[in-house]
């Protein structure tokens, strides 16, 4: 094994240059510090913190790695801290949240400052590799909850195999008939394997039964957990979880959709006796006398000369529990029909209808559609005046061509009787009712566009010396879109072929809503407009080319299939490590949707306002058919969705129904960040330009869409200059201008 002295004279400095360098003192030029970097990867030197600070901490830091503070953890803490505090241990938790990445982190951090011994709940039940290495390195270890097979260590844990075994059992007896269903999380964790292992002793035959959560996070759990429960529209009459924090997640989805289950949960040492908790039957472990044991194992290994040592406590079970009714009524049906945009947000919609259904015995029916078909067919349903549809769901660009239809109904009565408007902040108002005398739609979408980028890349020090070298400035994220540009060059595979990325950025290329979106924010920037405040077209500034010449530069770095996407895709290209960067809308921001395996994406994604400030806006609307037999019941399904409860459900389903509960609530500010932007940035956004004909009347938006993003496609495609296609623009918009409006015409 390589040693300190070994990589000091492999680099050719000193043994104080390494130390400093090791330990971010600093001082330690660029010129040393590469050096001792490549010492480090061609030695494979690893630090041996613990003979560094064994010393100055006498040997004395415990590590405690817990995935949470949620039950039964903040219980076996408790019984940690007690058995260990009064020997004068220096306790220092971490949780982990079953990440791999943090519970990694975590444990360098803990060797750094001396960790000689460790109480964990394993996240990685794979690489045993890694715990053999602490072990190699004298750090003594205990396992709670989870143990790793064909490894030695010392274990506390629960008898979940025996508990899950009895539940299922009596719950059998009681009722032969009963449908039963398990809820665990991943089968690769020992303590769940134990549940299922229960429960398949009880119930041969029935591993159908058993329903796996392999999500880890609170968002994505939710999600899941509904998901598994409106599956088929089957719900099971009894579910036995594995944990408290699943029977939580799975008694709110029961009352949301207004459906009876009964809920069996293994807790930790306490009972959860409010209201909120009520339908659950409770089934105790001692999860501070795990602690505690793990706590003095620990310390008698501590003082234990062998190196290794091997022992498992197993903890009993409680015997009481807990147990109340929960009330629930059925109701006759009665159907809408809902024409919507195939989106993450009409998903959340869906998923949340059944809740309605059961409240009011109205089942709601989606029928969604992509971008293109969906507006083909809204605008046939809407010139045709015809009855298909109930509702339907508009995009803000086309709110004012469905309102001159007269095919909306007017629900300002009751929107001002009920109070609705209020529900959304005054931004969103003064965007979506432009223009409108009436109220004929509400807002179930509203979001703005932000810079989303690897924060991880933008940190790293060896690409900022790099790019620092190349450009003369920072790497930082981008202020300006020139700014925005030079960093997509870096680190497009073209122009840098050292570069950890193939392409520089992406962006769409759809036509018109995704041209549209990627070049108004740039115009704005460079203080270009269409028109300027006497209504003369200016669209021909140099401003505009500016911008227009800024937009073309950035789709060179772009991936040509990228052009189709919309920007959920983007996203998705930035979270997977494909691009560094990328312009995207907040709402496709979601932890409940990404969660892969536990792993809090949002430490590595950062986010920040347009360059400029001023950020496009996005959203979509539900309006109710005048000509629908069912308008009063439409509109109780609008009113509905604007629900606290329901709203701050809909986000954690992956929907973003803009209300001040959702925008405003503290706590999702923590699982979504870019909530606080939205609420900072929407009364700032940008809104398109109106234009008007010659007899006063606007000219649609749509019309104007059509002819910027046209002549911005051929300048991407480098038919056209972008000086040429600003005057093609110009003389189309003139033409408009000259007539009356004529709407149909690009669809």
């Amino acid at each position: 094994m390589s040693t300190i002295k070994d990589v000091a004279k492999k680099a050719g400095v000193s043994v104080g240059t390494v130390s400093n360098m090791l330990n971010g003192k600093g001082g330690v030029s660029d010129e040393k510090y590469d050096k001792i970097q490549e010492a480090i990867e061609e030695l494979s030197y690893k630090p041996n913190y613990m003979a560094q600070n064994l010393k100055k901490h006498k040997g004395k830091v415990i590590g405690v790695l817990l995935p949470s503070l949620e039950e039964p953890y903040n219980d076996i803490y408790q019984g940690i801290a007690d058995a260990l505090d009064m020997n004068n241990y220096i306790l220092v938790l971490k949780l982990t949240q079953n990440n791999i990445v943090l519970e990694n982190h975590f444990l360098e951090q803990l060797l750094c400052i001396g960790m000689v011994g460790a109480i964990m709940v394993p996240c990685d039940q794979k690489n045993k590799k890694k715990y053999e290495e602490l072990q190699n390195q004298g750090i003594k270890i205990v396992m709670v909850e989870r143990k790793l097979e064909g490894i030695d260590f010392s274990n506390v844990l629960f008898e979940n195999k025996q508990l899950i075994f009895d539940i299922t059992n009596t719950l059998i007896e009681e009722n032969p008939c009963r449908e039963i269903r398990l809820m665990v999380g991943k089968k690769e964790f020992s303590n769940e394997q134990d549940c299922v292992e229960g429960y398949l002793a009880a119930r041969e035959d029935h591993e159908e039964d058993i329903i796996v959560i392999e999500e880890t996070r609170k968002e994505a759990i939710f999600d899941r957990i509904y998901q598994k429960l409106i599956e088929n529209g089957q719900y099971p009459e009894c579910v036995i979880t594995s944990s408290m924090e699943f029977a939580t997640h799975l008694s709110e989805v029961c009352n949301i959709i207004k459906i009876k289950i009964e809920i069996h949960a293994i807790v930790g040492e306490k009972w959860y006796t409010t209201d909120l908790y009520k339908d659950i039957t409770q089934y105790g472990r001692n999860a501070i006398l795990m602690g505690k044991e793990a706590g003095k194992l620990l310390a008698s290994i501590m003082k234990s000369r062998a190196e290794i040592e091997n022992r498992s406590i197993y903890i009993r079970p409680k015997t009481n529990y807990r147990n109340t009714e929960m009330e629930f009524h059925s109701q006759p049906m009665r159907s809408l029909r809902v024409l919507a945009f195939q989106c993450d947000a009409t998903d959340a919609l869906e998923k949340l209808s059944c809740a309605f259904r059961n409240i009011t015995g109205i089942q709601v029916e989606f029928n969604k559609l992509e971008y293109s078909p969906l507006r083909r067919e809204l605008y046939s349903q809407t010139r045709g005046k015809k009855t298909d549809y109930d509702i339907v769901m508009m995009d803000l660009p086309w709110i004012r061509s469905i309102l001159s239809e007269n095919y909306l109904e007017n629900i300002k009565g009751w929107v001002k009787k009920d109070d609705l408007l209020v529900n959304y902040p005054s931004g969103i108002r003064q965007d979506f009712y432009r223009g409108d005398c009436g109220v004929h739609l509400l807002p179930i979408i509203a979001t703005i566009q932000m810079i989303l980028y690897r924060k991880d890349i933008f940190s790293d020090r060896d690409i900022k010396k790099q790019f620092q070298k190349q450009y003369g400035y920072e790497l930082t994220p981008p202020k300006t879109w020139t700014n925005f540009n030079a960093i997509a060059e870096f680190f497009d595979r073209k122009t840098n072929a050292g570069s950890p990325f193939r392409y520089g950025t992406a962006a769409t290329a759809l036509e018109p809503v995704g041209l549209i979106n990627e070049f108004l924010p740039r115009q704005w920037a460079f203080h270009g407009s269409i028109a300027d405040k006497w209504g003369k077209l200016v669209i021909d500034s140099e401003e505009n080319q500016r911008a227009l010449d800024n937009l073309v530069k950035t789709f060179q770095f772009v991936p040509k299939e990228a052009e189709g996407y919309f920007w959920d895709e983007l996203f998705k290209m930035l979270l997977y490590g494909e691009i560094p960067l990328v312009q995207g809308f907040a709402s496709h921001y979601q932890p409940g949707k990404y969660s892969q395996n536990g792993d809090t994406y949002e430490r590595y994604i950062g986010q920040l306002p347009l360059p400029g400030g001023k950020t496009m806006l996005g959203g979509w609307a539900l309006g109710i058919n005048r000509y629908s037999d069912h308008i009063k019941e439409s509109y109780e399904f609008l009113k509905w969705n604007l629900n606290d409860k329901v709203a701050i459900t809909n986000l954690r389903l992956c929907g973003c129904l803009p209300t001040v509960s959702v925008i405003r609530d503290e706590t999702l500010r923590g699982s979504y960040p870019w909530l606080n932007l939205v609420d900072e940035k929407f009364h700032i956004g940008g809104s398109r330009e109106e234009l008007f004909d010659k007899e006063k009347k606007r000219v649609d938006l749509e019309q104007i869409d059509y002819i910027l993003s046209g002549q911005i496609k051929r300048t991407i495609n480098q038919e056209i200059d972008s000086k040429t296609a600003l005057i093609e623009m110009k003389k189309q918009l003139e033409d408009i201008l000259k007539m009356n409006n004529r709407k149909g015409e690009f669809l």
